[in-house]
């Protein structure tokens, strides 16, 4: 057995886990070539189709295919990975943070140095592959099954290593300080700040000063505590070319209906693009050029952060379609609550 094995293991788990997820919602496909800006070169129907099944070919080649062709699997893996880490590159390196899609519509997190971090990582493990195709001249599966106890040890450390590390990204998900603290904040988000000395419980949520940033308004540019302090907002980052806002743009104007007492606003990075979001007049959509306040919070879209009257953050951010729904949603539950 070649070590190098578990290298082949690893990149046909991910082209499985890929491939399935790609193909239960080949729409997320469309969306990532729109978001990385690759619709000018790439036909999306054709792509969206196509490349879920293509990953699922190749995962089963490396696994079932002996003999010399899998060395041409394993110059395929190279050359997908190759790709893949190429349009992370070109996104990181131009600043574009919409999400890449990368399993399908289950992961919706911006593109980040993180991300070019995995695909490195991955690259480097279909390089390995491709290494490990050469010396053997077999499949994965012949060389599992002729694996003796040592080999099998070095499988079994490797499966705890992965789930171990997949666990802690699992908890940090699930750990979204953001939304659980839509739970005890919705109601405070209209409250004044305490008076001096005030006593404060020691489960209250803790709250952070809502941080240095303008956007420009119908009334000119204003800064986001100055905004805050004429009325409770939720802001909406969003880009009109980024796919999962596309499941958000149409929802707003229904949160708004039913949060009078709050103020919804779409916000973009330049003018140009307000009018692409068809937005009910009753509705202001405002710019922050380049995103440059978003900064502060993080990139990323769709994003939303929610602004307390008394100065304070009362939610947020929080990225990602699902979780800025399941946020609106907790917050409508409260409000209604309170």
């Amino acid at each position: 057995m070649t070590p190098l094995v578990l290298c082949t293991l690893t990149i046909i788990i991910t082209l499985v886990a890929s491939g399935i997820a790609k193909a239960k919602d080949r729409a997320s496909t469309a969306a990532a070539i729109v978001n990385l800006k690759l619709d000018r070169w790439l036909p999306l129907k054709f792509v969206s189709r196509v490349l879920p099944w293509g990953e699922i070919a190749l995962a089963l080649w490396l696994l079932l295919v002996p003999g010399w062709p899998t060395i041409l699997g394993g110059i395929a893996a190279v050359i997908l990975f190759a790709a893949y880490w190429i349009v992370i590159a070109r996104a990181v390196a131009t600043g574009n943070t919409a999400s890449c899609n990368c399993f399908g519509g289950a992961s919706e997190a911006p593109v980040s140095r993180f991300t070019l971090i995995r695909n490195t990582a991955l690259l480097g493990a279909a390089i390995g592959a491709l290494v490990a195709a050469v010396q053997t001249r077999t499949s994965a599966l012949v060389i599992l099954l002729h694996l003796d106890g040592a080999g099998w040890l070095w499988i079994l450390g490797a499966v705890f290593a992965a789930a171990a590390l997949w666990a802690m990204y699992r908890s940090e998900l699930l750990a979204t300080p953001a939304v659980e603290a839509a739970h005890e904040v919705a109601p405070q988000m209209m409250q004044p700040a305490p008076v001096e000395g005030e006593a404060i419980e020691d489960d209250e949520y803790i709250r952070l000063p809502i941080p240095y940033g303008t956007l420009e308004t119908n009334l000119g540019t204003r800064s986001l505590r100055e905004l805050a302090e004429q009325r409770a907002r939720v802001l909406f980052f969003l880009s009109p070319g980024c796919g999962p806002c596309l499941e958000i743009i149409p929802k707003i104007a229904d949160w708004q209906k039913r949060l009078p007492m709050l103020s919804l606003h779409p916000v973009v990075s330049s003018k140009e693009q307000i009018a692409q979001l068809h937005m009910p007049e009753e509705i202001e959509v405002w710019v922050d050029p380049g995103f440059n306040t978003q900064i502060a919070f993080g990139r990323g879209t769709p994003m939303v952060i929610a602004l307390g009257i008394d100065g304070l953050l009362a939610g947020g951010p929080v990225f990602g379609s699902h979780l800025v729904t399941d946020f609106m949603d907790d917050l409508l539950y409260e409000f209604d609550a309170a």
